[in-house]
């Protein structure tokens, strides 16, 4: 018996499985034409949308390189504007000392003529 009520349970769900399949493969299904058609364009539009995506991945790397690139020269940059810092201030100091120094005369030199 058990054996009986399993093979009848299997064309059951053959049977249903068959009806269903056709329901959906038949083109004279009422609803089916524009079922089909929105279903060609979600697959359109999901095409166009992977094109998309993939063009804007392409440009994220770019702008990923490039915005590697200027932190590198930006780095450089610093290091750069640093040094002349250096540079300006030990001038200032300089000029500073020569100006204290020429003050500090206690009497000018005369040129003679």
């Amino acid at each position: 018996m058990n054996e009986f009520s399993s093979i009848s349970c299997i064309r059951w769900i053959a049977f249903a499985t068959a009806v269903v399949g056709m329901g959906i493969s038949m083109p004279s299904c009422p609803g089916q034409q524009a079922m089909q058609q929105q279903l060609e364009t979600l697959q359109t539009s999901n095409a166009d949308l992977s094109k998309r995506v993939q063009s804007l991945e392409g440009t994220l790397r770019t702008t990923t390189n490039e915005m590697t690139q200027i932190k590198q020269l930006l780095t450089q940059i610093t290091g750069a504007i640093q040094a002349q810092k250096t540079s300006i201030d030990q001038l200032n100091t300089t000029v500073g000392h020569l100006q204290s120094s020429k003050g500090s005369r206690a009497t000018p030199t005369k040129r003679r003529r």
